[in-house]
């Protein structure tokens, strides 16, 4: 696999399938991960004040402290492999974070294009109960009770949209739709990576 020559943040809705694309994306083209959702999920099952502090915020339908996702992608970057480009996944989510992003990769004089899958309110309490209730349970229950879903909707669209519309600003972003079958948003996602690619050159 070939280096793309630029690096790939998939951003989007709620229960989007982003993972399900990410892992399509690093099989494809010759990436790295830098996976918040992991190092979120790793902190919720640790021990430790920093993991009772993320359980706290969790509980409460908000994200985790900026503080710590900015450590997380600042390491992430640096010590990313010469023989690949980075896949952010499902961050950088804050305005801030986004920021920091931007700025050490243009220091360090790399490209990036954003994906953002979109998906209807509707859609997105139908995929996460269900995910609630499935292989995955123990770790998605504090995140997907119906309150708290609802919660985290609204925060992502005041909070997100915000980041997105950073992105849109630097004309780095493409919108896909994430409200159809799986192998269409494939489709989608892969156009917009080729389409990038071909400008990029």
């Amino acid at each position: 696999m070939k280096k793309l020559g630029f690096n790939i943040a998939l951003l989007g809705m709620i229960a989007s399938g982003k993972e399900t694309q990410a892992n399509i994306l690093k099989n494809k083209y010759s990436l790295k991960f830098v996976e918040s959702g992991l190092y979120v999920r790793n902190l919720l099952k640790e021990k430790s004040k920093i993991g009772d502090r993320a359980r706290r915020t969790a509980g409460k339908g908000k994200p985790l402290p900026t503080v710590l996702l900015q450590k997380f992608l600042i390491r992430e970057i640096n010590n990313k492999p010469k023989n690949k480009d980075l896949l952010f996944l499902g961050t950088p989510r804050l305005k801030p974070e986004a920021q920091l992003v931007k700025k050490i990769l243009t220091e360090r004089k790399e490209d990036f294009l954003v994906l953002y899958i979109d998906l209807p309110d509707k859609e997105i309490y139908k995929r996460s109960i269900k995910r609630s209730t499935g292989n995955m349970r123990e770790i998605y229950k504090v995140f997907d009770t119906k309150k708290l879903i609802g919660i985290r909707i609204k925060w992502h669209k005041d909070q997100v949209g915000k980041t997105v519309k950073y992105f849109k600003s630097l004309k780095k972003l493409k919108t896909i739709n994430g409200d159809q079958p799986i192998p269409k948003v494939t489709r989608d996602i892969l156009k917009a990576v080729e389409e990038y690619r071909k400008l990029a050159r």
